[in-house]
């Protein structure tokens, strides 16, 4: 047993403090971690991704494809949109090894 008692000293405090700091510091971690994952070079180049996406679906109707970075499943993708017989074809290309992860399809309205 304490041989004196002192107001100021509050355990319950440092004990807060830490479970405040420690989900803070996991959430900056992750959120660097993703951030220089999606800006780490590719194997698959924009371009080669384009043709990929053309090729999949079969043709294209329109010479400008936007393409951008994604993360679809799990792993990096490039996210190509092919206009093709009045629907969009949005078809995510894996930026690691080319394959065709998913593809959505829309109407074009």
């Amino acid at each position: 047993m304490p041989s004196h008692y002192d107001p100021q000293h509050n355990p319950s405090k440092q004990r807060k403090k830490k479970r405040i700091i420690i989900p803070i510091a996991i959430i900056l971690i992750i959120a660097i971690g993703d951030t220089v994952f999606m800006f780490w070079p590719a194997s698959i180049s924009r371009y080669e991704a384009q043709e990929i996406a053309i090729a999949y679906v079969g043709g294209s109707n329109s010479h400008s494809n936007p393409t951008s970075r994604d993360f679809e499943r799990f792993q990096r993708v490039w996210s190509v949109e092919v206009f093709y017989n009045g629907l969009i074809h949005e078809v995510y290309v894996s930026m690691r090894t080319g394959e065709v992860v998913v593809v959505e399809i829309d109407r074009w309205d």
